[in-house]
């Protein structure tokens, strides 16, 4: 486990396939969790570091961010929570199309993913122990990012690094939302930004800025 900000401490268990964080925030708060096959790498890192999340915070219901959350659940009693618009998919009552599905599946040892319960769902502008949810949606239609303080955890709303990209559009369930969140993120007052898919990054409102204008520039 690695200090990225103030507070913010990246996982390793998960390697390159999705990025978790610990938020010291007024209780110890894991955003996103992997897959289920993460679940006990994840639990046991944070043994190693001695933390012991009081809360599970999900970003949006894909199996990489979602699926470790059982096993988080049943080592340290730490609730679920998730974003209240991203039930339909946690359910299943709403799926993502099905050449997704399929890659899901191939990622996934060619098992269909399961979902984990959720205790309690949130709602855009909650602050869930000094974490404040942020509706973005677009990759999905409850994606939701987090601020804590100047830092943003965006999941997977935007990628990071030395320049800010978009989410692969075939991975989003509506391209144009996903666009109008960024925007959306453009306006806050971030520095730090950290996310599933991409190195954390200083700058954030300059390079969400960066990204927008991006794609408003004439031809």
């Amino acid at each position: 486990m690695k200090e990225v900000g103030d507070g913010v401490y990246q996982l390793e268990s998960t390697g390159r396939m999705v990025n978790l964080f610990v938020v010291h925030a007024r209780v110890p708060v894991l955003v996103d969790a992997g897959t289920e096959r993460h679940g006990p790498a994840v639990v046991e890192e944070l043994r190693a570091a001695g933390v012991a999340p009081k809360l599970v915070l999900l970003t949006h219901a894909d199996f990489d961010h979602s699926g470790g959350a059982d096993a988080v659940r049943q080592a340290t009693g730490a609730p679920v929570w998730a974003p209240a618009a991203e039930r339909p998919l946690l359910m299943g009552e709403r799926k993502r199309r099905f050449v997704v599905r399929a890659m899901i599946r191939a990622a996934n040892h060619g098992r269909g993913p399961r979902s984990p319960a959720i205790d309690r769902w949130i709602d855009d502008g909650d602050d869930v122990e000094g974490l404040r949810a942020v509706a973005t949606p677009g990759h999905t239609p409850g994606h939701t990012a987090y601020l804590y303080g100047s830092t943003l955890i965006a999941g997977d709303a935007v990628i990071t690094g030395e320049s800010f990209r978009e989410p692969v559009p075939m991975f989003c369930m509506d391209v144009a939302e996903t666009r109008r969140s960024i925007e959306k993120l453009a306006g806050l007052d971030t520095d730090l930004a950290v996310c599933g898919h991409g190195p954390a990054a200083r700058g954030a409102k300059e390079k969400l800025a960066e990204l927008v204008a991006g794609w408003r520039e004439p031809g």
